[in-house]
């Protein structure tokens, strides 16, 4: 039996990393920690283009190594950089995002290489894939999560000043609409790009009726394939309190035990997005019973419990 700690993502200077989250999760429910070893800066380029031989975990020359186990967080494209120096020297146990069908062969590769017995997966339909590859590896999926007390409630849906907010996944009919009826209208991108801050993102949504939300399979499917996931907008959209027009994931129907977006009517999207505002009023119940369920689901903390039991359920000592 090993016991498990988890390491701390690399934090950038002057940037955020979401993958800390749910590290902060796991020490808050008593979870262990070891410290991080990751190189100095001018060596981060070959940290992430090289690996370092597993010579001791090979040999398992020492007992401390043999009874002790990492849990990472990690992204296919920078994994080598993520599990630095690890990998090298204990079992390492990734807890993946954003496994897209252009990262699958790499992912997999890591996997074999480094024999790895536990993963964990963010995306239901990639944890289904690397169970029929590799069917003697234990393997668990859960749901993107979120720091459910960041978000505010904001006013009641008739009382919010923007009718619609896009800021983040764009559809364009909806977008043309928006500008053509002259409703009270906010795009949170320009050029493609973000522009505003995280601050001002929740101010935004806790004073917005209705927000846009579509997985990356709908908007971008040269890149998601047929992986259809929650991410944490959805979250966010729940958390404030905003109706939610577009398309839900089916792993956040099963969590949550119904649909909480308002499916696009691709025909008239128009139609249906004048009606929701409308009548907002009507729509009160489905952003409170939304908002209930994000704060009960949602919190890195419902996740990482089940992490925690799934590893001790497989001999793992926490």
């Amino acid at each position: 039996m090993k016991t498990i700690k988890a390491v701390a993502p690399y934090i950038y200077e002057g940037g955020i990393n979401f993958k800390h989250k749910p590290y902060e999760a796991w020490m808050r429910l008593g979870g262990q920690v070891a410290p991080a070893h990751y190189p100095p800066r001018w060596l981060h380029g070959l940290a992430f283009r090289c690996e370092l031989p597993s010579t001791l975990k090979k040999l398992s020359l020492t007992f401390p190594l043999r009874a002790s186990a990492r849990l990472r967080f990690v992204q296919p494209w920078t994994i080598e950089f993520d599990t630095f120096p690890d990998y090298a020297l204990y079992e390492v146990i990734p807890f993946f995002w954003d496994v897209w069908p252009e990262n699958f062969e790499k992912t997999f590769a890591w996997l074999k290489r480094h024999k790895t017995k536990t993963a964990i997966f963010t995306s239901s339909q990639v944890a289904e894939m690397v169970r029929a590859r590799f069917p003697e590896m234990n393997v668990l999926s859960v749901t993107e999560g979120i720091d459910v007390e960041t978000y505010s409630e904001g006013k009641l849906l008739k009382d919010r000043e923007i009718d619609f907010l896009e800021y983040g996944r764009e559809i364009d009919h909806i977008v043309k609409y928006s500008v053509a009826d002259k409703i009270r209208y906010v795009r949170g991108k320009r050029n493609g790009k973000p522009i505003f801050s995280q601050q001002e993102l929740i101010e935004n949504l806790a004073n917005s009726r209705v927000v846009a939300a579509y997985t990356k399979k709908w908007t971008n499917p040269e890149q998601a394939g047929d992986i259809d996931t929650l991410t944490q907008r959805y979250w966010e959209c729940m958390l404030s309190g905003c109706i939610m027009i577009g398309h839900a994931p089916q792993e956040l129907v099963d969590l949550i035990g119904y649909n909480p977006v308002i499916e696009i009517d691709k025909e008239k999207p128009n139609k249906q997005l004048h009606d929701i505002l409308s009548n907002i009023a009507d729509y009160q119940d489905l952003a409170d019973r939304n908002r209930n369920a994000a704060i009960k689901f949602g919190d890195w903390k419902y996740s990482m419990q089940r992490v925690m039991s799934f590893l001790q359920d497989k001999g793992y000592i926490l």
